[in-house]
C-alpha cells in the first residue's frame, strides 16, 4: 500500500480540491469485510484484495494506474477502468460536505444506502476526468455506468428512474455531482427528486416516492416507477 499512499499524497498535493483533508493513511484491511475500497471521508483509505468474477481489486487497480502512467499502452481493460472508478468513488466521499450525519447511520439504513447509491452514480458519471488527470483516458464508461459492480442493484434502479423521467444519466451528470458534493445528504432523495422534476416536468413527489424504494421488492418499486408519469 506504500506506493498507493505516495500516489494519493501527490495527487492531494496537486489537486487539494479533490482531497481537501489530504491523505492521513492508506491501510490494507479495514473495519469490516463488506468492501474492497473504503474511506473514513477525512483522508483515510482502506483497501482489500477481493475477486468478483473477472475483477480482482488489487490487480486491476494497480494495472489501471500503471496504464495511466504509460499513457494507455496497452488500453485499459473494463475491470481496470472500473477499479479506478471505485477509487474515485472513495475520493468523492472525501469531497462531500454533507456526508458526516449520514455516515453515523447503519450501513443498511435507507438514507445511507441512498447516499451511497448517489455517490456511486456520481462517480460513474464523472470518473473519466479523474483518469485524464492521472494521464489515461476512459474508454469503457458506457459499460461502467450500467454494469459497475458497486451498489449494482440500487444504481440500476436509480438509472431506471432517471430514464423514466426522459433523461439519460449523462444528461444530469453535473447536477447530480453538485447535489452529491454540496447537499444535506440526509435529504438526498428529496434533492435529487427536485432536480429530476425540474429537468423532466414530472412531479417531484412522485419521483421521490420511487427514489425512496430503491431497496424495496420489485413489485412495489415498479408500481412507484410507473406512477411517475401518471
Amino acid at each position: 500500500m506504500g506506493s498507493l499512499e505516495t500516489l494519493l499524497s501527490e495527487y492531494a498535493y496537486r489537486l487539494p480540491g479533490d482531497l481537501p483533508h489530504g491523505v492521513k493513511f492508506v491501510k490494507e484491511g479495514g473495519p469490516d469485510d463488506d468492501f474492497y475500497m473504503g474511506t473514513n471521508g477525512k483522508g483515510g483509505f482502506y483497501f482489500r484484495e477481493v475477486e468478483y468474477g473477472t475483477f480482482n481489486s488489487r490487480r486491476d487497480l494497480f494495472g489501471g494506474l500503471a496504464k495511466c502512467a504509460d499513457k494507455q499502452r496497452p488500453q485499459m481493460t473494463r475491470d481496470e477502468e472500473y477499479a479506478l472508478e471505485s477509487l474515485w468513488h472513495e475520493i468523492w466521499h472525501n469531497r462531500q460536505t454533507g456526508m458526516d450525519a449520514v455516515a453515523a447511520l447503519e450501513p443498511t439504513h435507507p438514507v445511507r444506502r441512498f447516499a451511497e447509491t448517489l455517490n456511486q452514480a456520481a462517480a460513474r458519471l464523472t470518473y473519466p476526468s479523474f483518469i485524464e488527470r492521472l494521464g489515461g483516458q476512459s474508454v469503457h464508461q458506457d459499460w461502467v455506468i450500467d454494469n459497475g459492480y458497486g451498489y449494482a442493484a440500487t444504481v440500476s434502479r436509480f438509472w431506471q428512474i432517471v430514464r423514466e423521467c426522459g433523461l439519460s444519466p449523462l444528461d444530469v451528470a453535473g447536477e447530480l455531482a453538485t447535489v452529491n458534493r454540496e447537499a444535506n445528504l440526509l435529504e438526498g432523495a428529496k434533492q435529487v427528486a427536485k432536480l429530476l422534476g425540474r429537468r423532466s416536468g414530472y412531479p417531484a413527489d412522485k419521483i421521490q416516492a420511487a427514489l425512496d424504494l430503491l431497496l424495496a421488492k420489485d413489485a412495489l418499486f415498479l408500481s412507484r416507477l410507473g406512477g411517475i408519469k401518471s
